[in-house]
């Protein structure tokens, strides 16, 4: 369990506070690149307990602002967006993607009013469909240019907000466990009621290989976070899922299958939780114009936490914590070694920003991050045969912390006569 104090250090991200100052010091996911459009060329923000505007010009530049006009307190989202920017609905007060006023048109001629008026903004990239937002000190990092983010290939964005803290969302992924329990058993629960009888069996084999009982955990630190690697039902240690596993990256992004997941702090208890899938281009198959994002609900027509699928499942189990999960009454075990480690990494880093120094996971090096290549098991890397890339031929290693569980579980009827799949399998492009 943590003291109340600590629980807060690492949960609370509004401006002043520690993770909030740390939080800053990274590249935030705020929007889909196709939510931004002609028809909606701006969108209101929060963004680590701030309030701000996002706007894309008639030029198409990017600007992420405060949100009232400081000429009489107008909403900038209600703006009109032209080529030097977005004018307030107002008065027509003009501001630029910095904060500059760059017009005012009823001030009388030659007024130099306008160049003392200058509005708070942010830095703002887009990158893989996504668009991302700076809210720290200069110079600003580079852009982090993932692998999946970079690749030429298909993408969609999944975008929702979850009414609860974001380190709920972050720590699950140093909880190898879960997938045994939330997914396997209640979710083979949930999902044999839930769909109908042509497509349970595909479920069924899906989960009730990925799910087998854990009976090893391992975590590695790297320079980007930590790798995350679980042995489970009959594998041995040459599986992928042991000697290659995949990232967390620091301080709130997960590297998984197919995509990466990043869980944004809108505040002290609010997620915005972006999902990015990816996978190559088939042979002749027409380019994207456009990465679409969709808008799922969070509920079911009946009100319910949605529980229809793997990531509906781990966003159930992040909302019903609560607001901000009471670590001052938690009971962890041997199997939470990892959340322990990731605990232990944000205090360390943010006392790193304390003092003047810069947390792990910052880039500034361009040729290092033309494109950042991360390990991750069972994917089928553009230009490589098979899975596992330029990972493919990694020893077995032991990990810097690891954890042997009894393997013990409970079995569902549901997946006796699943077929067994291969690793590769379970990870399959669609």
């Amino acid at each position: 369990m943590l003291s109340q104090a600590m629980n807060d250090r690492l949960t609370r991200v509004s401006p002043g506070t520690p993770m909030g100052t740390l939080m800053r010091r990274y590249w935030q996911p705020i929007a889909g690149s196709s939510q931004l459009s002609e028809e909606n060329p701006t969108k209101e923000i929060r963004l680590l307990g701030e309030e701000l505007v996002l706007f894309r010009s008639t030029a198409g530049k990017l600007g992420l602002i405060e949100p009232s006009c400081p000429h009489r307190k107008a909403n900038l989202s209600y703006g009109v967006p032209e080529p030097e920017g977005i004018r307030c609905a107002y008065h027509g007060w003009l501001f630029d993607e910095e904060g500059n006023c760059v017009d005012q048109p009823s001030e009388p001629a030659g007024s130099r009013f306008k160049d003392k008026v200058k509005i708070k903004a942010y830095k703002v990239e887009e990158l893989g469909g996504i668009i991302f937002g700076y809210l720290g000190p200069e110079p600003a990092p580079l852009l982090p240019r993932w692998d999946v983010l970079t690749w030429d290939g298909v993408r969609e964005t999944t975008i929702i907000e979850l009414p609860c803290n974001w380190l709920q969302c972050q720590e699950n992924s140093l909880d190898p466990l879960h997938f045994q329990w939330l997914h396997r058993y209640f979710g083979g629960y949930m999902m044999n009621r839930l769909k109908p009888a042509a497509e349970r069996d595909a479920w069924n084999a899906i989960t009730s290989s990925k799910g087998a009982d854990h009976k090893k955990i391992g975590f590695d630190k790297t320079p980007y976070g930590v790798i995350k690697r679980r042995l489970v039902g009959d594998e041995t240690e040459d599986s992928e899922f042991w000697r290659i596993g995949h990232p967390v990256l620091f301080p709130n992004i997960l590297r998984v299958a197919h995509g990466m997941q990043f869980r944004t702090p809108i505040d002290d208890t609010h997620t915005l939780h972006v999902t990015m899938q990816f996978r190559p281009y088939k042979d002749d198959e027409e380019r994207q114009t456009e990465v679409p994002t969709h808008l799922p609900s969070l509920y079911d027509e009946k009100g319910r936490i949605r529980a229809d699928g793997v990531l509906p499942q781990d966003q159930l189990a992040w909302v019903i914590q609560g607001p901000i999960s009471d670590r001052t009454t938690e009971h962890l075990g041997v199997t939470d070694v990892g959340i322990i480690l990731y605990r232990r990494m944000l205090d360390e880093q943010a006392r790193v920003v304390e003092e003047g120094g810069e947390p792990l996971n910052i880039h500034r090096d361009p040729t290092a991050n033309e494109i950042v290549i991360l390990p991750c098991e069972y994917f089928p890397y553009p230009g490589y045969e098979g899975t596992g890339g330029p990972f493919k031929d990694q020893p077995v290693k032991e990990p810097d912390v690891m954890a042997i569980l009894s393997g013990d579980g409970v079995d569902r009827n549901e997946f006796q006569e699943a077929p067994k799949m291969s690793g590769a399998e379970r990870y399959s492009f669609k």
